[in-house]
């Protein structure tokens, strides 16, 4: 018998120190995988609602699976919602596009130039991107009435640019205070223009910081609301503002 007792206890020795060594990277795995439940249940109820029918989708209790259809695809996609997301497509470029065009040049500017009241451009920056839209939509709608840009994508552009132009100027403008000078009198010197050192030596090596403003000002185009609401028409609204139409 106490041979038996001997034998039994041996293979207990093992798992105590097992889980005395193993026992914290344990309960720091259960808490990872239980946070990350947390987190990508919300992306789940998202994208299985939109495989839902009508029904599954608003049942109680919830219905966690369900019978995928596609139904509300082709019933948005193949409507005129599919027109309102090329809109916001297109303005969504546009603004993109003319952000980084004018803001990516400015911002090297103010990084590199002595300019004089720099601080007071830098705080009309910042106030200018977050000051709120309701502030100039008004005086900015009678003057696109004047203009004939209300309904228009150039129209649409310009306006998000009161906002998007301001915030890639100050952004480009600190990830160019990271860049060493240096670099610029090294292309200077080997016969490069200030804009082609720019063009060839500076920015790809802030591409990443270009990257990033380039989708944040895509992301911020792309969700506008108020503005959209009140300076587009049928021709040109965007998508989330048909979203509250489809609501």
């Amino acid at each position: 018998m106490i041979q038996t007792a001997a034998t039994v206890d041996r293979p207990i020795v093992p798992r105590r120190r097992f889980l005395q060594r193993h026992g914290g990277l344990v309960i720091t795995l259960l808490l990872l995988v239980l946070g990350a439940i947390f987190v990508l249940m919300p992306l789940y109820w998202l994208v299985s609602t939109a495989f839902k029918s009508g029904n599954d989708a608003f049942a109680l209790p919830p219905r966690y699976i369900a019978r995928p259809t596609l139904s509300s695809f082709k019933l948005i996609l193949g409507g005129q919602f599919a027109h309102y997301v090329l809109n916001s497509v297109i303005v969504a470029i546009g603004s993109t596009a003319v952000a980084l065009l004018l803001g990516v040049p400015a911002g090297y500017a103010f990084a590199r130039s002595p300019i004089r009241g720099a601080k007071v451009f830098n705080t009309w920056f910042v106030l200018a991107y977050v000051a709120p839209p309701v502030v100039f939509i008004i005086p900015l709608y009678i003057m696109y009435q004047h203009l004939h840009l209300l309904d228009t994508y150039q129209g649409l552009i310009l306006a998000y640019e009161t906002g998007l132009l301001p915030f890639t100027i100050w952004l480009m403008r600190v990830y160019f205070n990271e860049v060493p000078r240096e670099l610029d009198e090294a292309a200077w010197i080997d016969g490069c223009s200030k804009m082609r050192a720019l063009w060839k030596v500076v920015l790809p090596t802030v591409w990443p910081g270009l990257t990033t403003v380039g989708l944040l000002v895509g992301l911020a185009s792309w969700g506008e609301y108020f503005g959209a609401l009140i300076l587009t028409g049928p021709h040109t609204e965007t998508a989330p503002v048909a979203v509250e139409g489809y609501i």
